[in-house]
Parts: C-alpha cells; structure tokens; sequence
C-alpha cells in the first residue's frame, strides 16, 4: 500500500479515475517514492507496517536495538550461535521500549529483558529473530508523510517529462530547474520523522 493511493494522486494531477492509461507508471512512481521516503528517513521497514520476519545483534545482553515495530508476534533467540533459534521467548519477558511510544504514536525501537536472568539476549551476529508488525504505525502513514509522498511524487512524475532538468517556460514565469535531492518541502515535512538512533543489524 502506498503512501499516496494511485485514485488520490490521479486526482492531484488532475487525470479522470476513468483513464487508466499511465497507471502503471503513475504506481512505479508511487512505490520508488515511497522508497525514497524510507531511504531518507532511514526506516527499513517503512511507515506502514506489516508482519515481517527480522534479525537482529543484540548490543549486550538486557537489550536489543530494532527496526521501528508496532507489537510483536514471536521473538526467539540462537544461544549458541548454531542457526537455530530454540529459545522463545513469552511476553513476561522482555519489555518493549521506549515505553510511552504508542501513547506518543510512535513505534518501538528497543527490546529490554524483564530481568536480565534467565532470559538474555546473545550478544552473537543476528542471534535475536523477531516476528512482528514492524512499521511506523499499523494502517497508515503520518499524514505529514503521505502530503511529502505526494509532493515528491509529482516532482518524479513531472521530472520524466524533463529529461535536460528543467521545467517550465515563459507561460510558468520562467524555468525551474529540479532538484538533484527530495523536493524542499518534502524534505521539510519528513524532518521529524527522520530516525537517527541508527539500526542494529
């Protein structure tokens, strides 16, 4: 599911619903601007979520840094390193964090042992092995996100027809020159969603 629905970004570039003559390309664009989107924001698992299956490098062994995650489904861990991951874990034993994140509409990003003992995290490369809703919410994207997608999109759809850079004419008052990098107002809008606690496989 994209950001912006191919029916409303018809509608913004004023094509009739009826005419379905570009709509794989105006969804090409779509989907490689959603891309983008993550790619600038640096959230892998994009800001809808979906159930994914996921690895991951605990830093030590009371906690695990994670892609942005809605709930969690299963989470197992590989003790010996051996490819297999024997351990799973219940619910009573670990404890999603940032712990008001939902109540701020966020999504977690760090998984705490309650305790610490029995249950550890395995500092080994990719012990930790998580199925979950993994996303920046569960249905859909921020609004400030779906309004960025869809300026950003236009500028794609609009840059195919400007193959030497630049749109425009005398009629537009004057050419424009598009930019080598996301739209400025895209960029201004996806600013507070940019994650910059890093990832941790």
């Amino acid at each position: 599911m994209s950001y912006v629905t191919l029916a409303t970004f018809k509608e913004i570039l004023q094509i009739p619903s009826a005419d379905t003559t570009d709509d794989s390309r105006l969804q090409a664009v779509l989907d490689a601007t959603d891309q983008l989107i993550n790619n600038y924001c640096e959230r892998p698992a994009g800001f809808i979520a979906s159930t994914q299956t996921r690895y991951y490098t605990a830093q030590r062994g009371d906690y695990c840094l994670i892609d942005d995650l809605v709930s969690i489904t299963t989470l197992q861990t590989d003790n010996d390193a051996d490819g297999v991951y024997e351990d799973t874990w219940s619910a009573s034993d670990y404890i999603l964090a940032p712990r008001n994140a939902a109540a701020n509409g966020q999504p977690y990003n760090e998984i705490d042992a309650v305790n610490g003992f029995p249950k550890v995290f395995p500092v080994e490369y990719l012990g930790v092995k998580i199925v979950g809703s993994f996303g920046y919410k569960a249905s859909t994207a921020p609004a400030a996100v779906q309004q960025a997608a869809a300026i950003q999109a236009g500028a794609v759809w609009f840059s195919l027809t400007a193959p030497s850079g630049a749109i425009g004419g005398a009629d537009l008052g004057g050419i424009i020159r598009l930019a080598r990098a996301l739209h400025p107002e895209a960029q201004v809008l996806l600013e507070p969603y940019r994650n910059r606690l890093g990832l941790a496989s």
